[in-house]
């Protein structure tokens, strides 16, 4: 018994001396002490640049409503077993009353801060934040639903009215300041909307290309046809993730109906039918990344039945109904059907 206890606290020693050099290791702590924003260039690479950029604006951003977070993009938990493991280890290190809000590639979002941790996930869980891909994205729209109210702001809009009085008595100039500043966080809000509305038809364009890459049988002029529409998936992929304009997203979305179109062209080499003007049609209802609809089953828990995938009416058949993909609108969640297959604005 006593070489056995010896033998499990030696296990414990060296488990331990394994997580120490790991935690020291990681660059995220003081990142986020001397800045809001860490992006790992182990997690994103090139792209590791333009992300800080995107997360910092967002970071000044929600500080100037008052609700101060913490934004990372890690390459993973380091040390810890789990990202909700590290996320808390990590808030706990920083301290202070931001909301701490960090994703690594492939991982979930998780925010600490302020706001219960319960309702936190229900927030995220609501509005299907972690299927969101582009993780600079995901991490901004969690930080927008978890980072709770400035205290004058809950309940009425007086304290925007009060600082525009002010900012009217102080002179021109600041009021003209203050109405670019509300310009510009407007622009940033349709710059994500149409991001995330793009995004949608991209990875139904990547489910169509995957379903007819399974079919047999396919003639030099569809494989041909099918490499074209790889190659724009993957041009628009990265004109997405770098968009900073809605010009930018425009351009994208304009690469996003190439890659359609030649599936189209691909499927009419083989008879198969591939639909370039609507990107949804014959796709799952839940969400068009899951590929082809083969079957109908109720979404939404009670919501009218529509084509499925097979996972999709797997799930409701055992009593757990999908929920349809949701993307910003307007500033509220809505289907991802509002914002039309053939990319055209959402009604």
């Amino acid at each position: 018994m006593r070489g056995t206890g010896a033998g499990a606290l030696l296990a414990l020693a060296l488990a331990l001396a394994a997580v120490a050099p790991a935690r020291a290791a990681d660059p995220a702590p003081a990142a986020l002490e001397a800045s809001d924003v860490h992006v790992s260039s182990a997690a994103l690479g090139p792209a590791s640049p333009q992300a800080r950029a995107e997360l910092r604006a967002a970071a000044a951003d929600l500080a100037d409503q008052g609700r101060p977070v913490k934004l990372a993009i890690v390459a993973g938990p380091a040390g810890a077993p789990s990202m909700r493991v590290y996320a808390r280890r990590l808030a706990d290190a920083l301290g202070g009353g931001a909301t701490l809000v960090v994703t690594a590639p492939g991982r979930p979002v998780i925010a600490v801060g302020p706001v219960a941790p319960a309702d936190i996930t229900r927030r995220l869980r609501e509005e299907r934040v972690g299927a969101i891909a582009n993780p600079v994205d995901r991490v901004v729209r969690a930080a927008q639903l978890a980072a709770p109210p400035a205290p004058e702001d809950e309940g009425s809009g007086s304290r925007e009215a009060l600082i525009l009085l002010g900012l009217a008595a102080l002179g021109g100039a600041w009021a003209v300041a203050w109405g670019a500043r509300r310009e510009a966080r407007r622009q940033r809000d349709r710059v994500f909307e149409a991001r995330a509305a793009a995004t949608v038809r991209l990875d139904a364009a990547g489910a169509r290309a995957a379903a007819l890459d399974d079919r047999p049988g396919l003639t030099p002029a569809a494989r041909a046809e099918l490499a074209r529409a790889v190659a724009s998936h993957a041009q628009a992929a990265t004109a997405l993730r770098e968009a900073r304009s809605i010009g930018d997203v425009a351009r994208a979305d304009g690469v996003v109906s190439e890659a359609l179109g030649a599936l189209a062209r691909a499927g009419d080499a083989i008879g198969a039918d591939q639909p370039a003007g609507d990107a949804f049609a014959g796709l799952c209802g839940a969400d068009p990344a899951h590929g082809p609809a083969t079957a109908t089953a109720e979404i939404d828990a009670g919501g009218d039945p529509v084509a499925v995938c097979d996972a999709c009416h797997e799930e409701a058949e055992a009593g757990r109904p999908p929920r349809r993909r949701l993307v910003p609108i307007g500033g509220r969640p809505a289907p991802f059907t509002e914002i039309g297959g053939d990319g055209s604005e959402p009604a």
